[in-house]
């Protein structure tokens, strides 16, 4: 599978944008789940303390879902339900399996795409095996399996 070509722009788009829009959905289920859980045992407004805290906790609730979500479906199968649906998956370099750890370490240079708001994914437009910050970082690259 070393040989395999890499997958398209679009279609790397496209899984991007429809895992996204999985996760918002879950993030805002769990979201909601927690708030039915904390506040009927108030009984009086939250403060501001205690609002901010609930706040963090569903933004880390977020971020704990992505990570998750991530590591376990690159790192079990090499795709995500939007590479599944787009025919794309990550491996390695050699196009063995990606395994749990280079998943995780694709979740933490998807952070810091994020913290560079995005700079890191431009190598994808400009390198042939369509790598971004997230795959260089764990010797990963994703690849057409349609």
């Amino acid at each position: 599978m070393s040989g395999a070509r890499p997958a398209a722009r679009w279609r790397l788009l496209a899984a991007a944008l429809t895992d996204a829009a999985l996760g918002i959905a879950l993030w805002a289920l769990a979201a909601v789940c927690l708030l039915v859980a904390v506040l009927p045992w108030r009984r009086h407004p939250l403060d501001l303390l205690e609002l901010t805290l609930l706040i963090v906790a569903i933004e880390l609730l977020g971020v704990a879902l992505h990570a998750v979500y991530h590591t376990v479906l690159i790192g079990g199968c090499g795709q995500t339900v939007g590479k599944m649906l787009l025919g794309i998956a990550v491996v390695r370099r050699n196009g063995a399996p990606a395994g749990y750890g280079r998943a995780l370490l694709r979740v933490i240079g998807g952070g810091l795409c994020i913290l560079t708001l995005g700079l890191g994914e431009l190598p994808v437009l400009f390198t042939r095996e369509r790598r971004g910050l997230s795959d260089l970082l764990a010797g990963t690259r994703p690849i057409s399996v349609t």
